[in-house]
């Protein structure tokens, strides 16, 4: 069954930070101030998102790159990790099916961790975190922030 261009998913773009790794994308929401790690499988489910490629289709284009059995709920898993994180457009396409499988369930059925599509996130800092007295040493004791001096590589 073929879906309609408007059940097909989409990738968010905006307010994004995007770089691409060897084998792995990062992606920094600038609304949510959360970094997101996309491994290989998560990555070329994402890049796919392009409200033209259907689940199908992306299901072949994994089993070809990641030379691994990958079917449609691999796929489907992929898109409900991601659009947990804000990274699909919200209008365009929903993960509807009835056979949900857990990570658990799809390494057990697969037997590959490393084909299952993961995204990883961490809540970013706030900048001025990263003034903090415990770290302002680091650099040949010197302080870089507003504590006084530097007493055994901290700030006192």
């Amino acid at each position: 069954m073929t879906l309609s261009t408007e059940h097909l998913p989409v990738a968010r773009k905006e307010g994004l930070l995007i770089e691409r790794l060897s084998d792995e994308v990062l992606v920094y929401d600038l609304d949510r101030k959360k970094a997101h790690c996309l491994n290989q499988a998560a990555a070329l489910i994402w890049d796919h998102c392009d409200g033209k490629t259907s689940v199908e289709e992306m299901s072949h284009i994994l089993q070809k790159e990641l030379s691994s059995p990958a079917d449609e709920e691999l796929v489907r898993f992929g898109l409900r990790e991601i659009g947990k994180k804000n990274l699909l457009d919200k209008n365009t396409f929903v993960v509807r099916d009835k056979n949900r499988f857990s990570r658990r369930e799809l390494i057990k059925r697969i037997g590959l961790a490393a084909s299952v599509p993961l995204v990883l996130s961490v809540l970013a800092p706030q900048a001025k975190a990263a003034l903090s007295c415990a770290v302002a040493c680091a650099f040949d004791n010197q302080c870089v922030s507003p504590c006084t001096q530097c007493v055994a590589g901290r700030c006192a």
